[in-house]
């Protein structure tokens, strides 16, 4: 009987926690549309050459791997240390847009992303020494102007795995596009002022999005360079309002944000996550890293024609932090509502119907 029950137990938990990621993974990649599917077999060996990340490489005598998947899975079994993969691909992109994003899944533990030779975003640190980053989405800003959207690309990876499996392991591969982001009447994305008590790794500082003091938004920012960083960060952002809009009946959308925020916009509070769930029933069985943050903006706050300055304070308590999902940005009152409303049919997890079954 004993055995049964731990057996129970077991499933029980199990369950759950594939709930949980299955909802994680749910929630990153929701309002973003696929314009290159990545998904399938790869170019993969084992070891390490820095010549590997450019595209005039030969690699015709690779392997072909599944991803995502870990190697052990592929086949190459109790191997840790370094390896690489190699993908081409050709896109075609929206004019509108101006970044597309690379999502290359969740890898175990480290890695470092080039596209077309260029080093386009790492998380982790690499060994001898190493720091994992098995759990974090990985979600990199493609500038528009280093694709070659009248040819091929690629996309290589170089991965250290220390322990276990490693590789490209699961997640969303492809490359996507922010549609409700380019419904903004201001587009926030990009780049943000960021504070905070840790220091940016050593490995981030050379990818060709980075720039000192700031912060590409959206993004986990783990991600972007900030390993295991818990606690407060400050985001922050001047822009102009332009004088053509009006100031009443706008909405702040600051995006999907893990954990806390607080919102100010020219110095006074606009809102916060507590607030909102306290104000609107409808989010009171979601989890506050899966609603998308909407403010409506006081009439006569904004300033038009002058500089104005919003400041996100996050708090996250472990795990992925930040602003890490679109959109973001300001919008009518009535445009905002109809991406609000279908933001809160999306965002009831599995995990979270789940929990509403059992317990409600």
């Amino acid at each position: 009987m004993n055995n049964r029950k731990n057996i129970l137990a077991l499933f029980r938990i199990s369950l759950i926690t594939l709930l949980i990621v299955t909802s994680v993974g749910n929630a990153f990649a929701k309002e973003l549309k696929s314009l290159v599917n990545l998904k399938g077999y790869w170019k993969f060996t084992i070891g390490d050459d820095p010549n590997w990340a450019s595209p005039q490489y030969n690699d015709s005598e690779w392997e072909k791997v599944f991803v995502p998947k870990s190697w052990e899975g592929n086949g190459f079994s109790n191997y840790n240390g370094y390896a690489w993969y190699r993908k081409n691909f050709s896109i075609t992109i929206p004019k509108s847009v101006s970044y597309v994003y690379l999502n290359i899944g969740y890898i175990d533990d480290a890695d470092e992303v080039y596209v077309n030779g260029k080093l386009l975003g790492a998380s982790g640190v690499m060994g001898p020494v190493s720091q994992t980053a098995y759990n974090i989405p990985r979600m990199y800003p493609v500038p528009k102007e280093i694709l070659n959207q009248e040819g091929e690309n690629l996309i290589a990876v170089r991965v250290y795995d220390d322990y276990r499996d490693g590789g490209i392991v699961g997640g969303n591969i492809n490359i996507t596009f922010d549609a409700d982001q380019h419904k903004m009447n201001v587009d926030l994305s990009g780049y943000w002022d960021f504070e905070t008590s840790k220091e940016i790794s050593e490995n981030h500082k050379k990818v060709i999005t980075q720039k000192e003091g700031k912060i590409f938004v959206p993004g986990f920012w783990e991600a972007r360079g900030y390993s295991f960083l818990d606690g407060k960060a400050i985001y922050s952002k001047r822009f102009v309002y332009p004088i053509h809009l009006s100031t009443q009946n706008q909405v702040l959308f600051a995006g999907y944000i893990d954990d806390i925020d607080e919102v100010y916009l020219n110095g006074e509070k606009i809102g916060g996550i507590l607030d909102l769930k306290r104000k609107r029933r409808s989010y009171s069985h979601i989890s506050a890293n899966y609603i998308l943050r909407a403010y409506e903006i006081p009439d006569k706050l904004l300033i038009k024609g002058h500089e104005n300055y919003i400041e996100i304070i996050v708090r996250d308590h472990g795990g992925p932090g930040g602003i890490y999902n679109g959109p973001i940005g300001i919008i009518g009152k009535e445009s905002a509502q109809k991406i609000r409303n279908k933001s809160i049919k999306d965002s009831r997890s599995p995990f979270q119907k789940f929990l509403d079954y059992w317990f409600d």
